[in-house]
This record gives structure tokens, sequence and C-alpha cells, in this order.
């Protein structure tokens, strides 16, 4: 593969760089229907920290075996790193390349740009050949004190008068929210809470907080508590002993949190505490905010399995530990930073995910994909195992699975399995759902031997899931509403999925895999794989139902890949990885 890249604009001023690329890529496997994107990283260095970002690609045109791209986007250089954030050291910048199955980091290109302006106000910059090299000047990313102290001194001024204007304004909102919420005036759709009362409130905070410039909410007085709170509580000593596990995936100890506990819960030396719920800080009672933040100021660990918003509200104690033990294995949908651009990613500058000390992946080649997509160092990215996969290789476990799930299922004793588990489309949890249209039950079972059987397991996001005839009770099953996916690939013979992180656990198993993926280009334009998904998927793809029904019939799962998919994504396939995440929280306790 031959490639060209350019540097053809650099503008640095003040404290953001806005930088554009283009290039090429010649390959003989390029076609005109190819939907593998070119994968641009950059690539920061200072003595305390590396990080990658991505670099937005914004045109990617795939033509007579070459690919074209090019792009531009801004970044904050003060918000580069976060342990050495307030240091403000000298650093570095390489590319990372990747394409395809190729990957490379520092790239060896001449990254002298064709249009270069800089101001040299806080940022001294320098182009060495392959990479650029900054120079922070502190005291002007800081700026003077005197002239912070006089724009503070307007602006706090502006907030007063305003404020006093919305006071003198607030009985016309609240007359006016009357009138809304009465239906002589239309109330805007996004104030649609069931209580009458909960619509006024909201209203009327809405229309002060415009005039004042002030946000006045629930949510803003839940946050500002929330601080305030933690900084009451960190007058405390920090409990050298005490582990406190977060959650807001789940509400008993389960997944991964569940293995750790069982190995240390008999540790007569350790406070362990757990927060479990599915609440946000603008569902939180006051007593939960109290005792999230009490744990949080007071444990010398802190552990969790899911992006947890309300921690990086927060600036931890130096001497509290925050682990992710991520729940996914592997590295396949992009998430994070990753996203950048992408509906719902996270943006460049947020403190989002950037505050973990360690975070565990299943392998070695996912240390890159986590550094980048939680803006950590890849130093910090710690390659354990994932818990929950200790059942793997558990085969009393695996025994006691099967028996449990035929004596409930009795039906399916000697039937061909089938496990047709999708993720969700959509960004969020409120707006989850599959096109459950697309996948027929009643067509593919009368398509396909009648020893087959279907085990129909939708996202726990995905209420409206396809229904069963009463016909297919004997060979089609709902099992949505059941927590434990693991057990089901116990007694899986073919999986059907599409961007389910489940393939990393089939492939612990050798489970033949169909790839249902009849929106694959919208997906890679939305959300975006860490590889790319034709090459890499263990298994064979299917665009349409008729793919899937071919494939079964012909038994033509693509199996070959499955071994190296596993290869790649874990490490050790051991069962020790519980022992070993808890060998890093020992090691953080001291």
């Amino acid at each position: 593969m031959e490639y060209r890249i350019q540097v053809k604009e650099l503008v640095i001023k003040d404290d953001k760089m806005k930088l554009t690329i283009m290039g090429s890529i010649v390959d003989e496997i390029i076609n005109p229907h190819f939907v593998s994107k070119p994968k641009l990283i950059l690539h920061f260095i200072n003595d305390g920290e590396d990080r990658r970002i991505p670099f937005v690609l914004s045109n990617v045109t795939h033509t007579n075996g070459k690919c074209y791209f090019s792009g531009s986007y801004s970044y904050r250089l003060d918000l580069l790193f976060w342990k050495t954030r307030k240091n403000y050291l000298p650093f570095d910048m390489y590319l990372n390349f990747g394409f395809v199955d190729y990957y490379e980091e520092k790239i060896k290109i001449d990254m002298t740009p064709e249009e270069c302006q800089t101001d040299t106000v806080k940022f001294k910059f320098n182009v060495n050949g392959d990479h650029y090299s900054f120079v922070p000047d502190k005291r002007a990313i800081l700026r003077s004190p005197v002239k912070r102290f006089f724009v503070k001194l307007v602006k706090h001024i502006v907030g007063i008068i305003e404020y006093l204007i919305a006071i003198v304004m607030l009985p016309l909102f609240v007359i006016e929210s009357l009138l809304r919420v009465s239906g002589v005036i239309r109330m805007p759709a996004k104030y649609n809470d069931d209580s009458l009362a909960k619509r006024f409130a909201a209203y009327t905070m809405s229309r002060f907080s415009s005039v004042s410039n002030c946000k006045v909410s629930l949510w803003t007085f839940k946050r500002w508590m929330f601080k305030k709170s933690y900084g009451f509580y960190k007058l405390r000593k920090i409990k050298r002993n005490k582990i406190t596990f977060i959650s807001l995936r789940r509400n008993d100890i389960s997944g991964n949190f569940a293995f750790v506990y069982d190995k240390i819960k008999d540790d007569p030396n350790l406070d362990i505490h757990f927060i479990l719920n599915e609440h946000t800080i603008s569902n939180m009672t006051i007593g939960e905010i109290f005792d999230f933040t009490k744990s949080c100021a007071t444990s010398k660990v802190v552990v969790l399995d899911e992006f947890t918003p309300m921690i990086h509200y927060i600036d931890l104690r130096k001497d509290t530990k925050l682990i992710q033990l991520w729940h996914a294995c592997g590295a396949f949908k992009t998430f994070g930073f990753t996203r950048l651009s992408k509906p719902k990613g996270s943006p460049q500058p947020t403190r989002n995910h950037r505050s973990y000390d360690y975070v565990t992946v299943s392998s070695t080649y996912c240390k890159k994909c986590h550094s980048e997509g939680f803006g950590i160092s890849t130093e910090n990215v710690v390659a354990t195992g994932i818990p929950r996969t200790d059942v793997f290789f558990d085969d009393n476990y695996k025994e006691k699975a099967r028996a449990k799930f035929y004596k409930e299922h009795p039906n399916f004793i000697g039937k061909k399995i089938i496990l047709f588990a999708p993720t969700f489309r959509g960004m969020v949890k409120e707006t989850a759902f599959y096109p459950t249209e697309l996948f027929n039950v009643e067509k593919v079972c009368q398509s396909i031997p009648e020893d087959y059987v279907i085990i129909v397991k939708h996202h726990p996001f995905v209420t409206d899931v396809q229904p069963i005839p009463d016909a297919l009770k004997d060979r089609v099953i709902d099992l949505s509403c059941d927590p434990e996916l693991n057990d089901l690939l116990f007694v899986t013979d073919v999986i059907i999925t599409d961007y389910s992180s489940l393939v990393f656990e089939a492939s612990l198993l050798n489970i033949p895999m169909i790839f249902y993926a009849f929106d694959l280009e919208k997906y890679i334009n939305e959300r975006d794989f860490y590889f790319d998904f034709k090459e890499f998927v263990p298994g064979k793809i299917a665009y349409c139902q008729a793919d899937i029904i071919d494939a079964i019939n012909k038994q033509d799962f693509c199996t070959e890949r499955i071994a190296p998919f596993a290869d790649m994504f874990f490490d050790n396939r051991d069962g020790k990885a519980t022992d070993r995440v808890v060998k890093l929280l020992y090691d953080n306790l001291g």
C-alpha cells in the first residue's frame, strides 16, 4: 500500500490549533463500493502522558483503486492532557495512520505545512521533520491576574443587572406559564412531563434563565449541591481500606463486579461499599447525592463499569484511585473521543473519561483504542482480561448453565440453537430501537431445517421487540429480559448479530457467527469501528435476510476467521482475569 499525506494548513491562535490535512492511498483492494475509511490520529506526548486524539476526516472518496481524504479540525492545546494539565509541560505531536489492517504510529512524513500562521502568544511552535514541538507559556495561558480580575468583575456586574431584570419580569413569566399549561398558548414540545406542576415550574425557570443568563433548574441545583457536598466530605480522611463500586448499568451486584466482589468479600480488612442504580444527578435524591459524594471523598479506590458522568464533575483527591473496569471485551464500536465530531461523541475539551487512573481491557491490542477513546495514557490501560469471561474456562459452570437452560426449555433439547442478538439503533437509551421488520422469524423458520430453533435476545435498551407467532412458540423464544447473555452462549450453535460486542465472548467458544449488517455504511458514518469491519469480523457478513438463510442452509459461516480474532483480543485465556483485576485493586490500596 502506498499513501501520501500533506499538512495543508496549520493555524495556532492563543490556545487553539486548527489543522487541515489531505492525502491519498493507492491499494489494489480499493473498489467503488469500499466502505473502509482511513484513520488519522494525532499523537501527543509530554514527559508525563501520551494521548491519542482522532483527526476528523470530513471527505473520503474511493475511486479507481485510490482513496482520497481530507479534513480540518480545531483542538484546544491547553486541554490535551489531564494528569499534567496544570504543569503545562512542553510536548510533541506525531501522526498515526491506519487503513484496513494497516496501522503505524509516528509515521515518517514531512509535517511541514503549506500554510502556517502562529501567533506564539501562548504556544511556541516548531516543525521537526515528522513531528511538531510545542512549548506552552504558562503565564500567557492563564492570563495576567490583573486582567482576569477586571474581566471577572465586569461579568459579575453584568450578571447582577441581568438577574435583577429577571426578578422584575418573574410575574410575567408566571402568567405566561399558566397560559401555556392551561392550553391557551401552546406549550413547547420539550416540556412534556406528565405533571402539570412540573411543566409549569420547568417553563417558568427556563424563561427566568433566558433573561438572567443564570441557569435555574432542579438539575442545576442538584449539581451545585453535588459539588458542595463533595467539598464538605473531602474534609474527612480517606479510609485506606475502603473500596466503592459504582454502576449506572445495574441495580444489583452482577457482571464484572460480581466476580471481583466474590474474590474480596471475605477479607475482613476491607470496607466495601456499592452504589448501584441508573440515576444520574438529575434523578438523584438528596440522600443519594450525599451517599455518592461521601463514598468518593473517603474511598481509597473507586471502581466503575461504565461511563459515569457525575464522577467527572469533581476533582477526586490525589490519593483516591479511579479504576474503570470497562464492561465490554475488546474494542469494536468506537466510543468516547474516538467519536469526535460524530453524533453524541465526546468533544475534545471535555473532562469526561480523562480522570481514570486505570482502565482494564482484554488484550494489549486494545490499549491504543482505549487510550484514544478515553483520552488517557497507554500506560494507564492494563490488559488484565475481563472478569466475567472467567466462566468460559470453568467447565462446571458451563454444565450448570446448560442444565438450567434445558430444564426451563425442554423442547430445545437435541435442537440446533440459533441466538439472534443484535445491538440497538439510535444514540441513547431513550431513543433506542431495532427495525424488527428486517428479521422476520416466521420466514426464517420456514426457510431453514426444522431441527433449528431460535432464541431472540435484544439489547436491554430495546423495548419494542418483534412478535412471535403462536405457531412458532415451540421453535422461537424471546429471552430479551434475561439478564445473563453469557449463559445463553453455552447452548448456542450459531449466532446472528450485527455490531454487538457479544462477538468477543462468542470467539472464546468458537461459535459460528453471521453478521447481519444491512446498514453497514450508515453505521460506519455515524458510529464507526476500531478496525475494518469487512476484513476482521469473525464470521459471514449478511446484507439481507436472504443472505442469512443462505448461510445457514449452506453452513457457510467463515469460521476460519474466529481463531485469529480471539488471539487478537484476548492475551490470556486462562480463567484468571478476576485475579489480575483483584491484584490491581490491592496494589492501589497499597
